[in-house]
């Protein structure tokens, strides 16, 4: 499944269509509404999507990083993580595990 399948919601489609006069290739590429797919402030868990979705906002510039780390009350080394989860393994770096994954063997 593509990021884009797995961030929308089940409710309205996520992909803005650019339009049909559009000259090249990457003009006629959909575009996602990062700023819809942000959770709401105040999250005490945190599904793999919502992480994704902040990571994916303060990179394209939806969301600036300082806004990031007030809105979600975040450290600098948490957000740390979830992008280095994100680049290793995309969204399923980011789910929680059991703390016996997690042990060093």
């Amino acid at each position: 499944m593509d990021i884009v399948g797995s961030l929308e919601d089940k409710g309205d489609p996520v992909l803005l269509p650019f339009p049909h006069d559009a000259q090249s290739s990457l003009e006629r590429t959909p575009c996602i509404d990062l700023a819809r797919l942000l959770p709401q402030s105040g999250l005490t868990r945190w599904s793999a999507r919502e992480k994704a979705a902040v990571v994916l906002a303060v990179r394209n510039g939806t969301l600036r990083l300082s806004e990031a780390y007030d809105r979600y009350m975040l450290s600098e080394e948490e957000f740390a993580q979830w992008e280095a989860a994100f680049d290793r393994e995309g969204i399923a770096g980011l789910k929680a595990r059991s703390l016996f994954s997690r042990a060093p063997s």
